[in-house]
C-alpha cells in the first residue's frame, strides 16, 4: 500500500510540476505579447486621434489597465503560494 502511496504521490508531483511550469510559459508568451501590443496601441495613437478614433484608444487603454491589473493580482496570488510551499517544505525536512 505505501509503495502505491508514494507512486500516486510522485505523479501528482510530476503532473504540478509540468502544469505550473507549462502555464508560467505560456503566461510569460502573453505578458510578450501583451507589451507589443501597448507599444503599438502608443505607436498608434497620433493616428487614431487624426482619424477621429480616441474612443477606441480609449477602450484599448482601459483593456490595458484591466490586464496590468490581473497580472498584478496573479504575481501576488503567486508570490503567497511560494511563501506557503517554503514554509511546507522546511516543516516537512
Amino acid at each position: 500500500m505505501i509503495k502505491h502511496l508514494r507512486h500516486a504521490a510522485h505523479h501528482a508531483r510530476k503532473f504540478m510540476h509540468q502544469a505550473y511550469h507549462g502555464t508560467r510559459k505560456f503566461l510569460q508568451n502573453v505578458d510578450v505579447y501583451a507589451n507589443m501590443a501597448k507599444k503599438v496601441l502608443a505607436a498608434s495613437q497620433p493616428m487614431l486621434q487624426d482619424l477621429g478614433a480616441e474612443d477606441v484608444g480609449n477602450y484599448a487603454k482601459k483593456a490595458m489597465g484591466r490586464y496590468d491589473q490581473a497580472k498584478s493580482d496573479v504575481m501576488n496570488i503567486h508570490d503567497r503560494a511560494e511563501d506557503h510551499y517554503s514554509r511546507l517544505a522546511a516543516a516537512v525536512q
